[in-house]
């Protein structure tokens, strides 16, 4: 397949699996147990694999995803972000989209998804990129909410989820255009919060550094090997290694330790708030701009 065949495939098998997904969404559910059915899911695809792990993001936390024995359960009164990954031979499938559990929530989801959804119409070949920041600046003029301003989206490129062009949620002066062949996920995070997100003191999702610190430990290097001829530097997690690769959870304590692997922290945005996140991937032709994961 082409480059641009292989990137409608991957979006096809992305919003198959999305679509199944929202059935597992549930009060009571495990996190652990919607993303191994989500892992399980896109396996089932011979073609396909898991471009990052399952981010599953209740209420005001983003880059969050389920650790090996993870007992975290969905409550009736959570908001909860679904963001999944699928590739191609390396070529990316990355949306989301947001459940309120708590329906207090639902205008805001709704107006979250209606945003993106009319942001993203009408969109050509040639536009500037911040033209899709100067619509959402337009949308979130007299909007109760917010937008998250230091999350945007990016440029996606083969085994390259966060490639050379990022796209603002805001009007900017990036000179940067769409331009045939190139492929961008664009999302957005809105709030009732700040609008602004901070890094925690913890992380759960990992990426292998591309210049890599010699290491004496022959099972190290395999791992490293291992990871990188699955993933290349595709983020990870602790559960990836133990459950798809089956190593222990002291090689990957010794991983992280050998300063070997880049760590992303989960985001919070002020206690007591909350988030909606939708997203999408768009592909630019020659005459035209798609979405690669809409059917």
């Amino acid at each position: 397949m082409s480059p641009k065949e292989t990137y409608f495939r991957a979006g096809k098998i992305h919003y198959e699996v999305i679509e199944r997904s929202k059935k597992l969404i549930t009060p009571g559910a495990s996190l652990l147990v919607i993303a191994q059915a989500i892992e399980k899911d896109i396996a089932s695809y011979p073609e396909a694999s898991l471009a990052f792990p399952v981010n599953l993001q209740l209420n005001n936390e983003v880059h969050y995803s389920p650790l090996p024995g993870d007992t975290r359960t969905i409550s009736k009164e959570d908001i909860i972000k679904v963001d999944i990954g699928v590739h191609v031979e390396g070529y990316i499938a990355d949306g989301a989209y947001t459940i309120a559990l708590n329906k207090d929530y639902q205008d805001m989801v709704d107006f979250t998804e209606k945003v993106l959804r009319e942001t993203l119409t009408g969109l050509k070949p040639g536009m500037k990129v911040s033209e899709i920041g100067r619509r959402l600046d337009v949308h979130m003029k007299d909007s109760p909410y917010k937008i998250i301003k230091n999350l945007m989206g990016h440029q996606v490129q083969r085994w390259d989820l966060h490639s050379k062009k990022s796209v603002f949620v805001y009007e900017s002066d990036s000179p940067h255009t769409l331009e045939p062949g190139e492929a961008f996920a664009i999302e957005i995070f809105i709030t009732d919060g700040a609008g602004f997100i901070k890094s925690s003191a913890h992380a759960v999702i990992y990426a292998l550094k591309k210049s890599l610190i010699p290491m004496r430990d022959m099972r190290l290097r395999q791992l490293c090997k291992t990871i990188y001829e699955k993933r290349r530097h595709l983020p990870f997690t602790e559960r990836y290694v133990v459950e798809h690769l089956k190593y222990s959870k002291i090689d990957f304590a010794n991983l992280k330790r050998s300063g070997n692997i880049m760590e992303y922290p989960i985001l919070v945005e002020v206690p007591g708030s909350k988030i909606a996140q939708f997203e999408d991937i768009i592909y630019v032709d020659e005459d035209r701009v798609s979405i690669t994961t809409k059917v």
